[in-house]
């Protein structure tokens, strides 16, 4: 008796099929232990008998067992068959353990209407040994080899049928190298087998309750090559970790992730992390799209990373990049002589490039084949698996097919590893929550119009801002979940890039010298935090510096620990009221309420009141003009008559870089409201916003 499919040990389908040498009776098979199928009468040589081994998709691992009667004698054997963790699609290097220990790797490979494929690898001297199969004639091409390990290198070696044969790197490779069979910043990287099961979560419980709870997060957005970094200009990028033994290396990442929780931030969000064209590149010029960027090091120092994140109690959010590949098809995978044709479309008609002007991003993806539409789901399946990440941002989701990211976000939720996520689109329109969360399933979207908005009619004027605009940069949301829109006034790296044309936030408002301008950035994030929305601070922009960032220098000579006087105020700010915000459900979570009660366009102050039902009630009071109530002469509407009201917070703080006697802040101090819901005189400081608490 003898196996027929799967060859050489490897499965992927749904079907085993047997092969009878000679004839048989009293067969009886056995699946992982378990009677599969039972037959009383005989089965005659060179039949087939066919297993549909669905049900058994989760397993990595299938023993076949076959009890049997042949030539009168009872026979017993065994056919160990092994398969990838995905049917569909779950391409790449997969390590297989049979009983806890290594076994060998199953490689996936998808190419269609090519003669055969070989894995070559450091496993098998880089010679024609391991030959894939075909998984009928549907391109997928799948083979298993007891010799390979995990930090082997290989490439597939494919022959056409017209007598071509050319070495092709793994798109889904999960780490590449250097080595002679590629050169620097080329397409033909060698993938190297990667073991995500090998690495020891310490803290992947930690703090799960809330950073599951999307409502808490407040997120600081960073760069990790330039992150805290004070190394010179076109310097190595600062790796993930350093150290010469976990214990060390897990203390150089926890130590530099203190700064973002010392800031009082929940969530962490990295810039993508993807394999991308050069060493100094802020992540969106992606190569390979599963493999992690080799100038930051390894994937295991990326999952400890992350395991030590969820220790500090943050939660993490990786930036995805499936929308495009690099521009320069030297480094990118899908740009490979025998893939491009496959794998990419030209002149995709959902690319938005006319929008953007310039140059192409570079190949898009052919959404349109399901294979590339798994291929590209997959990696992003792999965040959640094999890195445990929290949530996925997706790059500029215009230019990705509808139904092709109501598919990927379909799987994303259907899988185990996405329950709780936080899913979040790039979606660069006027109104891109209605679409992304309404239609297509996301949990939020980048809100840029209250950038635009804020920093535009409301901040970037002389003497005093438009109002009109205020409703769209404080209070949109979708269908009344605040954590649906990401809103970032000081603006995400996008806007703060300086090879991108961007500067920071201060330096737009008029330089980090300029008073106006610092109170002007100060607000920014006040408002931004106290919006109905989850508030994100692009790093660096609370130094309140004159420098830009920039993916070469990054902040080049900023002390981000000791940023000087505006800085270290504006630091005590950050901290203030992201502490605030976390401790009072009424300003970011569950049960969330809003109302106007107070709106003075000739001055250009308004109020919101913002509540939830365990009782915490705030005004949200802010002025965006040169006037300037310092005497408690200010009469305020608070929507609540015969109220009495305490200032917790207000930006123009002497300690935050503002003045003494700006603010509200005295103990004997409870401003009143009478019995139509006005305010006894209060200060209200220029370019400030301040809070409220209602005592009684």
């Amino acid at each position: 008796m003898g196996l027929v499919s799967p060859k050489n040990g490897a499965w992927a389908g749904s079907r085993v099929e047997l092969k009878f040498d000679a004839p048989v009776s009293k067969l009886k098979i056995r699946v992982n232990g378990a009677v599969f199928h039972s037959l009383e009468g005989e089965k005659k040589a060179a039949d087939l008998y066919t297993l549909d081994v669905s049900g058994f998709a989760a397993d990595q691992s299938l023993a076949i067992g076959l009890d049997y009667t042949e030539a009168g004698h009872h026979r017993k054997e065994t056919v160990q068959v092994r398969k990838p963790k995905d049917d569909l699609g779950g391409m790449g290097a997969t390590v297989v353990r049979v009983g806890g220990a290594i076994d060998g790797v199953f490689f996936k490979f998808w190419l269609p209407q090519v003669k055969s494929v070989f894995v070559r690898g450091a496993f098998n001297g880089w010679q024609d040994q391991d030959r894939l199969e075909q998984l009928g004639t549907s391109g997928y091409w799948f083979g298993y080899s007891s010799r390979a390990r995990p930090g082997d290198d290989y490439k597939f070696f494919v022959y056409t049928f017209d007598g071509k044969a050319q070495e092709v790197s793994d798109p889904a490779a999960r780490q590449t190298l250097k080595t002679q069979y590629n050169a620097a910043d080329s397409n033909d990287a060698n993938a190297v087998v990667v073991d995500p099961d090998a690495f020891q979560w310490l803290h992947d419980t930690a703090a799960l309750p809330d950073r599951q709870d999307h409502r808490r997060y407040c997120i600081y957005q960073a760069h990790w090559g330039t992150f805290l970094s004070t190394t010179p200009k076109d310097a190595p990028y600062e790796t993930f970790v350093t150290g010469s033994d976990e214990v060390s290396k897990r203390a150089s990442v926890r130590a530099k992730l203190q700064y973002v929780v010392d800031l009082g931030f929940t969530a962490f969000q990295l810039l993508p992390i993807h394999e991308a064209n050069g060493n100094r590149n802020a992540g969106y010029d992606p190569s390979f799209p599963f493999a992690v960027e080799s100038a930051y090091g390894t994937a295991d120092d990326l999952r400890m990373l992350v395991d030590e994140a969820h220790g500090l109690g943050l939660a993490v959010i990786f930036d995805s990049v499936v929308n495009h590949q690099t521009n320069d098809p030297t480094h990118a995978v899908f740009a490979q002589e025998f893939l491009k044709g496959w794998y990419v479309r030209r002149n995709a008609p959902w690319s938005n490039n006319a929008q953007w002007g310039g140059d192409p991003w570079g190949s898009f993806p052919d959404w349109s084949r399901p294979e590339i539409r798994n291929l590209l789901t997959d990696s992003a399946l792999m965040y959640l698996r094999e890195f445990h990440v929290d949530g996925i941002r997706f790059d500029a989701t215009t230019t990705i097919p509808g139904d092709a990211l109501a598919y990927l976000i379909g799987r994303l939720r259907s899988d185990a590893a996405g329950s709780g996520k936080y899913l979040v689109a790039e979606h660069l329109t006027d109104d891109p929550l209605p679409y992304i969360v309404g239609q297509e399933g996301m949990d939020a979207g980048w809100f840029k119009p209250a950038f635009d908005s804020g920093m535009g009619s409301l901040l970037g004027l002389p003497g005093r801002g438009d109002l009109s605009v205020l409703p769209k940069v404080f209070g949109y949301d979708f269908q009344g979940e605040p954590s649906s829109a990401i809103k970032y006034l000081e603006g995400s790296h996008d806007e703060c890039w300086e090879e991108h044309g961007g500067s920071s936030a201060v330096n737009r408002l008029g330089g980090a010298a300029n008073d106006y301008a610092r109170m002007k950035a100060r607000l920014a994030w006040s408002l931004t935090a106290t919006s109905l929305c989850t508030p994100m601070l692009f790093m660096g922009t609370e130094a309140v510096t004159g420098l830009n960032w920039s993916n070469n220098a990054g902040y080049d000579g900023l002390d981000w620990k000791s940023p000087g006087d505006a800085g270290l105020g504006f630091h005590q700010m950050v901290r203030a009221l992201n502490q605030l915000r976390t401790a009072n459900a009424a300003l970011r979570g569950a049960n969330i309420d809003s109302q106007l009660v107070h709106w003075d366009g000739d001055n250009s102050v308004a109020a919101w009141k913002r509540w939830d039902t365990s009782g915490g009630v705030f005004l949200v009071v802010a002025n965006f003009s040169d006037g300037n109530w310092q005497s408690r002469e200010y009469q305020l509407h608070t929507g609540t008559p015969n109220s009495r009201w305490r200032e917790v917070f207000n930006s123009q703080f002497w300690e935050f870089g503002g003045w003494a006697g700006a603010d509200n802040w005295d103990p004997s101090f409870h401003p009143q409201a009478d019995g139509s819901g006005l305010l006894q005189g209060i200060n209200v400081p220029r370019w400030s916003l301040f809070l409220l608490k209602l005592e009684g």
